[in-house]
Formats: C-alpha cells, structure tokens, sequence
C-alpha cells in the first residue's frame, strides 16, 4: 500500500481514500495526499477543511476521486 500511496502523492490528484479507523469503523475521505512520514499518510481531507494523519496500515484502498459536478455535466450535453 505504501508505494501505492506514493505514486497517488506524486501524481497531485485528488484521490478517495478507503480505511479502518482505531475504532474498526470503515471510513471514506475525499483527500490529497501531502507526504508520506514513517507509517503515515499526512493529507489534506476536503470533508473536515483540515490536515488528517492516517495509519498505512490501516488504508484499505486508495483510487482517484471522481468529479461528480463534471459527470453531471458530460451527461447533460
């Protein structure tokens, strides 16, 4: 997962983070991520407007974030 999350980084694109949090609740951000330290993933998260730590080894999943406003427009035209 750890190279996974590097090559998101390294890409700057907005990206929709899947994982567990401390408490086993499955969780989704809509995140970017900022730099890799140890055995976290410092990101900024757009739901709470703020800088979040997760664990690495807690990420389930990291896929690229789909814009929905431009999915609306494609199906309109």
């Amino acid at each position: 997962m750890r190279e996974e999350l590097i090559r998101w980084m390294r890409s700057g694109r907005v990206t929709e983070l899947m994982y567990v949090d401390r408490h086993g609740v499955f969780t989704k951000r809509r995140v970017k991520l900022i730099k890799i330290q140890g055995q976290h993933v410092i990101a900024w998260d757009y739901s709470k407007h703020a800088k979040r730590t997760f664990c690495i080894d807690q990420v389930l999943a990291c896929l690229p974030a789909i814009d929905r406003r431009k999915s609306r427009m494609e199906e309109i035209s």
